[in-house]
C-alpha cells in the first residue's frame, strides 16, 4: 500500500474516534453487572467544557491554625466569667462549624454522653470510633483523641487488636509474633471458626486453631504482642498505666506474662471461662517497651487490648477495612453485649461509605434498610450509648484531563443520613464540611498535599482538619449543653435547648 493510503487510512480511523468520543455516553456503556466499557478520551477541552474545584482555603485556614496552635481550652467553672466566655466561643465556632444534626429534632440527643464529660475527671469515658480504610493508621481518631484528651483529661491509644492493622499508626509502635492467625466479622465467612463472637473490635487473634484445640497434642506454643511508645504519637497517647486483655474460649490452661524491658513483672494462668474475661496491669508509669506472651497447647480467642488512663477520655482506632459498615448484624449478641458492658463506651462514631461508592447502583434504597438494621442492633446492644453517624467525604473520579465527584455520591450519603435518622441517631455531614461538591481534588492539590492521590483518602494532614472540624462541631454541641446546665432553675431544659439551638442554627 501507498504511503499516501496509509496516511489517509490512519487519519480515517482518528476521524472515525474522534466522532465516536463526542456521542459516547459519558457515564460509559454497562456490561452486565460488573463491568463498564469506557470510552478513555475526553473531549471536553474541544468542547469547552471546564470544572470548578471548591474553595477550601477558608477550611484549612480556619482549622489549621487551632491545630499549629492546639491551645484552645473550655473553662468548666460554673460562674458568670465562665457562662459569658462559653458564650463567646460558641458563637465564634458556629460561624464556622458544620454543625450535627438530630433525629427528629431531638436537641438532647448527646447529653448522655457530654454528662459523661461533666464526670472524666474521676471515671474514663469512652469513645468508639468505627470506620472503613478511611480512619485507618489513626489518621482522624488519633488528633480526635488528642483534642478530648487535652481537654477532658486520659491517655493512651485506646484499643487495638492483637495484631496491628494493615496501616502504621502513629500513636504507639505495635509488633506481634507471626504466628498470630486473624478472623473478622469483615473477612469472608470463615468456615474454621465455630462461632461469631469477634466482640466490639470485631476481630479476633489466636495462634493454634479450633482444629488443633479439639485435638491438643504435647507441643507448648507460644505468641507475643509487643508495645512500645512512638516518637510520632502526641504526648497523651504515649501514656498509660492500666493495660488489659479481652479474651475467651480458652480450651485448655494458658499461662500469659508480662515483661517490661525484657524484664518479667507479672504471670497468670487462665483457664475456660464461658463469659469473655480480661486480665489487668496497672503501672505507676509507662513502660518504654512492654510484652505480652501467651503460652500453652491450645490458643484463646484473643479479642484485643485496651491501653488507657484510669480516667479522663479514651478514643479508639475500630477500622474494618473494606468494609460498607453492614457486618455489625453478624456479630454474636451476647458476646457483643458483654463485652460493651466491660468497656462501657460513652458515644458510638459510626463512618463508612468509600467501598459502597464504586457499585453504581441507580437506587441506594438497599443500602439505607442495611444501615438502619445496623444502627438498631447496636442501639439494642448499647441502648444508653449515642451513636454518630459521619457521612462519607468527597470521592472523585478522573474524566479526562480533569477530577469530579462521583455522580451517584450524594445519593449514597443521603441513604446514611436517611438511616440515622430512621434508627434514631445523630449525623455529621463530612461532605458539606471539606466543602461539598468537587472539593476533594482540592485536597489533594494543596500545598502542602491533605489528600491522597487516589482521590479518596485523607492523608495524615488532612485527617487532622477533618478531626478537628468533628471536634468543633461536638464542642459546639456540648456548649449549648453547658448554656443550658447554666439556666434558670424553672427553665425546662427541652424549651432552653431548643431557642438555643434555633440561634445556632
Amino acid at each position: 500500500m501507498k504511503p499516501v493510503k496509509i496516511l489517509l487510512f490512519l487519519v480515517g480511523c482518528l476521524l472515525l474516534l474522534l466522532s465516536l468520543a463526542f456521542v459516547f455516553p459519558e457515564n460509559g456503556i454497562p456490561l452486565g453487572s460488573t463491568f463498564t466499557l469506557r470510552f478513555h478520551f475526553s473531549t471536553d477541552k474541544l468542547q469547552g467544557k471546564t470544572i470548578q474545584y471548591a474553595n477550601i482555603e477558608s477550611i484549612i485556614q480556619e482549622n489549621q491554625t487551632i491545630i499549629n496552635a492546639d491551645t484552645i481550652s473550655l473553662p468548666v467553672t460554673e460562674t458568670e466569667e465562665a457562662v459569658d466566655t462559653i458564650r463567646a466561643i460558641a458563637a465564634s465556632l458556629r460561624k464556622k462549624i458544620q454543625t450535627i444534626e438530630y433525629p427528629y429534632n431531638n436537641l438532647n440527643y448527646l447529653y448522655p454522653f457530654f454528662k459523661k464529660l461533666d464526670n472524666s475527671a474521676k471515671k474514663r469515658v469512652r469513645i468508639l470510633h468505627y470506620g472503613d480504610s478511611q480512619i485507618e493508621g489513626d489518621r482522624i481518631t488519633g488528633y480526635l483523641r488528642n483534642r478530648f484528651q487535652k481537654q477532658f483529661g486520659g491517655s493512651g491509644p485506646g484499643l487495638l487488636p492483637a495484631i496491628p492493622g494493615h496501616a502504621e499508626s502513629a500513636s504507639i509502635i505495635h509488633q506481634a509474633s507471626a504466628n498470630w492467625i486473624k478472623h473478622a466479622v469483615y473477612y469472608k465467612r470463615d468456615t474454621l471458626l465455630p462461632h461469631r463472637q469477634f466482640g466490639l473490635l470485631g476481630s479476633l487473634a489466636r495462634y493454634t486453631t479450633y482444629q488443633q484445640d479439639s485435638a491438643p497434642d504435647e507441643n507448648v506454643y507460644k505468641a507475643s504482642i509487643n508495645f512500645s511508645k512512638s516518637g510520632m504519637a502526641y504526648q497523651t497517647a504515649n501514656n498509660f498505666t492500666r493495660f488489659r486483655i479481652f479474651y475467651k474460649h480458652t480450651h485448655a490452661p494458658v499461662i500469659v506474662k508480662g515483661f517490661v524491658n525484657d524484664s518479667l513483672i507479672w504471670f497468670q494462668e487462665i483457664d475456660s471461662f464461658p463469659k469473655t474475661q480480661t486480665i489487668q496491669w496497672e503501672f505507676d508509669s509507662t513502660p518504654d517497651n512492654f510484652t505480652v506472651e501467651f503460652e500453652g497447647n491450645t490458643s484463646p480467642d484473643v479479642y484485643g487490648v485496651a491501653l488507657d488512663a484510669l480516667a479522663g477520655v479514651s478514643v479508639d482506632n475500630l477500622p474494618f477495612r473494606g468494609s460498607s459498615g453492614t457486618e455489625f448484624t453478624r456479630l454474636d449478641y451476647s458476646q457483643l453485649k458483654e463485652m460493651a458492658a466491660q468497656l462501657n463506651p460513652g458515644l458510638l462514631i459510626v463512618q463508612f461509605g468509600v467501598n459502597i461508592v464504586p457499585h453504581r447502583v441507580k437506587s441506594y434504597d438497599y443500602y439505607e434498610r442495611i444501615m438502619t438494621r445496623q444502627l438498631k442492633y447496636l442501639k439494642v446492644v448499647m441502648p444508653n450509648t449515642p451513636i454518630l453517624v459521619i457521612g462519607l467525604s468527597d470521592m472523585s473520579q478522573r474524566k479526562g484531563n480533569y477530577y469530579e465527584t462521583y455522580p451517584n455520591l450524594e445519593l449514597v450519603k443521603q441513604a446514611q443520613y436517611n438511616a440515622a435518622k430512621n434508627a434514631q441517631c445523630a449525623f455529621w455531614d463530612m461532605y458539606k464540611a471539606m466543602g461539598g461538591r468537587n472539593s476533594m481534588p482540592s485536597w489533594v492539590f494543596a500545598e502542602p498535599p491533605l489528600a491522597s492521590s487516589d482521590f479518596i483518602h485523607f492523608n495524615r494532614k488532612g485527617g487532622h482538619i477533618i478531626a478537628q472540624m468533628l471536634y468543633n462541631a461536638l464542642m459546639n454541641e456540648y456548649q449549648l449543653y453547658k448554656q443550658t446546665a447554666y439556666s434558670l432553675a424553672d427553665t425546662k431544659p427541652q424549651e432552653t435547648t431548643t431557642k438555643l439551638k434555633n440561634e445556632a442554627h
